[in-house]
């Protein structure tokens, strides 16, 4: 998926080139491109080392979508797929847009591009969680047709 221009602060428009691709290879030239993003979503995340990158991308059940403006990587979401008697159904992970280029629509490109990626995988539906505090992604996740279930979250913690 590719979108083009934005205005600058004179009206004129400015070719910045976003791109919303799966990610592929070792992912070792991303690494740091990645853990600066997941930084900005995550406090208790661990260290990402290009080995936990290969890691994932070497994960079937999990594509990770990465948005490039002018070759850049600043934004990223995980697809997990998650198989189960029922049937498959997706799960979303770790959507983040870089600070310094939020307000040019790349999460809802990236949400859309991993919708589309959930529907050719044939999942039957894809859900997601998000902070209360974080309204700019609930507003958008919204807007893109979830729907906010009444259900509890519950979490346990191993090997403290």
């Amino acid at each position: 998926m590719r979108a083009e221009s934005d205005p600058d602060e004179r009206g004129s428009e400015q070719v910045n080139a976003v791109e919303v691709s799966i990610l592929s290879g070792d992912g070792a030239q991303e690494a740091d491109a990645l853990r600066r993003l997941l930084r900005q979503v995550s406090s208790s995340a661990t260290a990402l080392t290009p080995e936990r990158v290969r890691e994932v991308l070497r994960t079937p059940s999990t594509a990770v979508l990465v948005a490039r403006l002018d070759g850049q990587i600043v934004g990223m979401a995980l697809l997990l797929t998650l198989t189960t008697l029922s049937g498959d159904t997706g799960y979303v992970e770790e959507v983040v847009v870089d600070e310094a280029v939020r307000g040019r629509h790349i999460a809802a490109m990236l949400m859309r591009e991993l919708l589309s990626l959930a529907e050719r995988k044939g999942h039957r539906f894809v859900d997601l969680t998000s902070r209360p505090s974080r309204a700019a992604a609930n507003a958008l996740y919204r807007s893109l047709g979830f729907e906010l279930r009444e259900t509890n979250c519950y979490r346990y913690r191993l090997g403290d």
